[in-house]
């Protein structure tokens, strides 16, 4: 069962405790101000879980304290080396391309991700959370919903300050609207589309944008909800 708020926020706690004061803040604030529970939610329960952009690993280590087994991958050496070890996350420093021989997942999640990086550049990682999956995987991408014009300008205003402080890879800031993104993973290939808004009662327009790879349901699948 994925922990509680209090259990989740006490568990990053510890695990940021050894980082650096403002890379610890950066985490902690980051675990507030992202609905990481709300997209815990929609990982099947016992899954294999490929984190795609990982981070410090604060995703990956909650879902695997609702008992998925988490391959996370972060390019950025200086969030992994900071990154405390957990026994169900396997922590890969480097790009997608590393995970030769990984074998196939039951989830990919890529979150805040996509925004950090050139138009251009998202079908070769789409294809490659595609090829990932196993039939039947589910796909869970957390962006930012760019037609929340308010919330998005905030998020923006938020990520160049981090861009200051060094704190993230990346140098752009791309966004599509929901149907443009919904028509890119059916392009790929991907079904069962759905987007889910998440921002209520954030300072930034989260949404969770779910799809699967056709094929065998998965360990604990659940239709997406359409919203």
């Amino acid at each position: 069962m994925p922990p509680g708020f209090f259990a989740a926020l006490s568990l990053v706690r510890r695990a940021s405790a050894g980082m650096p004061p403002a890379a610890r803040a950066h985490v902690i604030g980051r675990f507030l101000t992202c609905p990481f529970l709300r997209v815990l939610r929609h990982v099947p329960p016992g899954s294999r879980v490929l984190d795609l952009g990982a981070g410090h690993g604060t995703f990956a280590r909650l879902a695997a304290e609702g008992g998925a087994a988490v391959v996370a991958v972060e390019p950025d050496l200086r969030k992994t080396l900071s990154t405390g070890r957990h026994p169900r996350v396997r922590s890969v420093t480097g790009y997608a391309e590393a995970l030769a021989g990984t074998g196939t997942f039951d989830a990919v999640t890529l979150l805040d991700v996509l925004y950090r990086i050139p138009l251009a550049g998202w079908d070769p990682l789409l294809q490659t959370a595609f090829d990932l999956l196993r039939p039947g995987g589910v796909l869970l991408v957390k962006e930012i919903d760019p037609e929340h014009r308010l919330k998005g300008a905030w998020n923006r205003a938020q990520e160049k300050i981090a861009d200051l402080l060094g704190m993230t890879l990346g140098d752009a800031f791309s966004y599509e609207t929901r149907e443009r993104f919904g028509e890119r993973l059916a392009r790929l290939g991907f079904e069962r589309f759905a987007a889910v808004e998440m921002g209520a009662g954030y300072p930034h327009a989260h949404i969770l944008y779910q799809a699967c790879r056709p094929g065998a349901s998965g360990p604990g699948h659940r239709e997406p909800v359409r919203r």
